[in-house]
């Protein structure tokens, strides 16, 4: 496509993760020379860094998980459908490009697709319709025009159905992992001491997530205080709508709120992490930090999941291996006690975490398209 020609692009990305790769797609369509894009929708800070107009609204108030929490927010949901529903009638953009959730962005698909029978519509990251809820799949196939998959395994779930996929790589490989830090500075900066073991922790994008999380972070770092002889430092990445939220819990061991610019800098000087389960877990393994994942639902969800879920595994590492790679404390085994003790065995056990690390790279070769971003294997599917 060679036209100076505006050309409008919708994209709708209503998590924080979706929000990083909105905001990398953005910045590849840019490079295109050939092109003028303007782009509008539904995004985060990072999107609109990187070029959306602005956000039609703040994605925070989308930030629900689990059958529970959506209950109570019902009529929100709805609300913001119809006005992303007349935003993209106004609009009329050439192509509309949803970005996971598909809860929220199926439905708009679902909405427009007679409203604006023109508009070319890609959805980027498939609905894990190989975990669950698999009717999702022929649902899309009536909605979209392709689909861009980040798992090598998903295309065949939806070809079926006669939707054009491509598998483009996952979109963690936008992130820079060799990039140096100057260690000195970050001690500084977060008031590390020497001979410290430093621990990422990551409890989450939802308050849902952080309440149940945070609680148990806070008691796992404790008795890792107790176990070991070396001080311990824990470094927090908090999204700006939960750090109320966050203030509200009492720590006794020594830590630091990172900058969101020094994310990816503070994995680099970390001994070992912990995160909830998702992309975060993911960078986590790509930035070669040992690592182990926590997760606890409320109940109800935790039994609807028990019921229709149809993976043994919560890491993507671990689904793609078909073996534990990344430990696991889910549900009931998200206790301090095994959390401290896994988390122990990481660092005096320099072996043991090495193999974690080594077993994790081969599988995130899995995940690779080819040598070029994620990114701009998407703008080239588009254009």
């Amino acid at each position: 496509m060679k036209s100076n020609k505006l050309i409008k692009i919708y994209i709708i990305a209503t998590e924080p993760s979706g929000d990083v790769i909105g905001s990398n797609l953005i910045k590849s369509f840019k490079k295109e020379k050939d092109i003028n894009v303007r782009f509008y929708g539904v995004g985060g800070h990072k999107m609109i860094k990187s070029g959306l107009v602005k956000s039609l609204f703040p994605i925070e108030e989308l930030s629900i998980f689990g059958l529970f929490e959506v209950f109570p927010k019902i009529y929100k949901v709805f609300k913001l459908l119809k006005k992303t529903e007349n935003d993209l009638l106004q609009k009329k953009p050439n192509f509309l490009i949803t970005i996971d959730s598909p809860d929220f962005n199926f439905r708009i698909l679902k909405r427009i697709s007679n409203k604006i029978p023109l508009i070319k519509k890609i959805h980027y990251v498939a609905p894990t319709v190989w975990a669950w809820r698999s009717g999702r799949a022929k649902h899309l196939a009536n909605y979209v025009d392709k689909l861009i998959t980040i798992l090598p395994f998903e295309k065949k779930y939806f070809t079926k159905y006669h939707l054009e996929t491509k598998f483009v790589g996952h979109p963690v490989f936008d992130l820079n992992n060799s990039k140096k830090v100057n260690i000195k500075n970050l001690y500084k900066k977060y008031n590390i001491k020497k001979n410290t073991y430093v621990i990422s922790c990551l409890p989450g994008s939802r308050l849902s997530e952080l309440k149940r999380s945070l609680p148990v972070l806070i008691k796992s770092m404790q008795l890792l205080k107790e176990k070991t002889k070396k001080n311990i430092h824990i470094l927090f990445y908090i999204l700006p709508h939960l750090i109320k939220s966050f203030q509200k819990f009492k720590f006794n061991f020594n830590y630091s709120l990172v900058v969101e610019k020094d994310k990816y800098k503070c994995f680099k000087i970390s001994d070992v992490a912990v995160s909830t389960s998702g992309t975060a877990a993911l960078e986590l393994s790509y930035f070669k930090i040992p690592t182990i994942v926590i997760y606890k639902l409320n109940l109800f969800s935790y039994f609807l999941a028990k019921i229709f879920v149809r993976v043994k595994y919560a890491n993507l590492l671990n689904i793609i291996e078909k073996k534990y790679i990344i430990p696991e404390f889910l549900q009931f085994k998200c206790r301090p006690d095994l959390i401290s003790f896994e988390l122990l065995k990481l660092l005096s056990n320099k072996n043991y975490s090495k193999k974690q690390i080594s077993n994790a790279q081969k599988a995130l070769n899995k995940l690779r398209s080819n040598n070029k971003l994620p990114s701009v294997n998407v703008v080239k599917e588009i254009i």
